[in-house]
């Protein structure tokens, strides 16, 4: 890669750890490229995520290779671990995956620069590491891409639900979260078009976003939501905008690196946190004091800009 145009004071420079199910859709390899192309972050390793076994049965292993798959195209070495097989038993019960031991092993290694584990899907390993050593929590924080919106209909997210326990359990936790749900998320929005013209030409790792993207689209596009709850009163017509429009995408997995480059602080709020219940709705508080980062809307602008601009001068003609 090329020499980043700008310095990043110490004071402001970060470790992060990715924790990502980087194979469940399109849109975690962008967050990934958007992060590694970052001057502020040192990525110190990336772990690969469970995401249920909807899809595949072994789902780990097939993000932790999507992962090797993205590095190879950006000709980037890192250290990228297997995390937890699958979701938590229970809110008690570790696992005992090379990534949680990861989390452990870098939160209490000695380095002044603060760590930020950025989870792009389920939690399963970082609830993982704080169940094996609770002491992690006061040297590192979390960022979400989970949960329900705060303010609409109860929904069990994509996130939330492939582990429920490891989210009620980071919830509750003493460890600092900044949680971005479903309204928060789902701003990321982008057209095909705009894809096709600012990524796409962008080497093998652009053209690799998008035409990844593109097949994943083809197959959610594909699925029927007649039977869905949230579907069933709509037109044929509104049914051709549920989920996906067919002419882009909402790449819900960028705000984690975008709230660590510009503040995002216009619609977030600090709250008492809340159980996650089985239907997706907010529950009981889990005590007085327990107060989480909520991020209720983003600036997708901002952030899809500065990725845009990352991978033209790093990768661009």
């Amino acid at each position: 890669m090329k020499k980043a145009l700008y310095q990043v004071p110490s004071n402001k420079q970060i470790r992060v750890i990715i924790d990502t199910d980087a194979y469940a859709e399109g849109d975690d390899q962008f967050a990934i490229v958007h992060a590694l192309l970052t001057p502020k972050f040192d990525v110190v390793g990336l772990i690969a995520a469970q995401f249920g076994t909807r899809d595949f049965a072994d789902s780990m292993d097939q993000s932790y290779h999507e992962i090797k798959r993205v590095l190879s195209l950006m000709n980037i070495k890192k250290p990228v671990y297997r995390g937890e097989l699958a979701a938590l038993p229970d809110e008690k019960t570790p696992g005992n995956s090379e990534g949680a031991r990861f989390i452990l092993a870098e939160a209490l290694k000695e380095d002044e620069r603060p760590l930020f584990v950025l989870n792009l899907g389920a939690v399963t390993n970082l609830a993982s590491a704080y169940l094996m050593n609770p002491d992690i929590a006061g040297r590192l924080t979390a960022i979400w891409i989970g949960g329900g919106s705060y303010n609409g209909k109860a929904m069990l997210d994509f996130n939330a639900g492939n582990d429920l326990h490891a989210a009620n359990l980071l919830l509750k936790s003493d460890i600092e979260v900044w949680q971005i749900p479903l309204s928060a998320y789902t701003q990321m929005e982008v057209s095909f078009h705009e894809l096709f013209a600012k990524i796409q030409p962008c080497g093998e790792i652009g053209n690799y976003l998008v035409e990844n993207l593109l097949r994943v689209n083809e197959v959610e596009c594909a699925m029927n939501f007649d039977d869905w709850a949230f579907a069933k009163n709509a037109s044929k017509g509104a049914k051709t905008m549920i989920i996906r429009s067919g002419e882009g995408w909402s790449l819900g997995d960028s705000p984690a690196v975008g709230v660590l480059i510009t503040s995002q602080g216009k619609f977030m709020e600090t709250r008492k946190a809340q159980r996650i219940n089985a239907d997706g709705a907010y529950g009981e508080f889990f005590a007085d004091n327990r107060l989480i980062r909520v991020y209720h809307s983003i600036d997708s602008r901002v952030i899809l800009e500065d990725m845009f601009a990352k991978i033209g001068y790093h990768f661009g003609v």
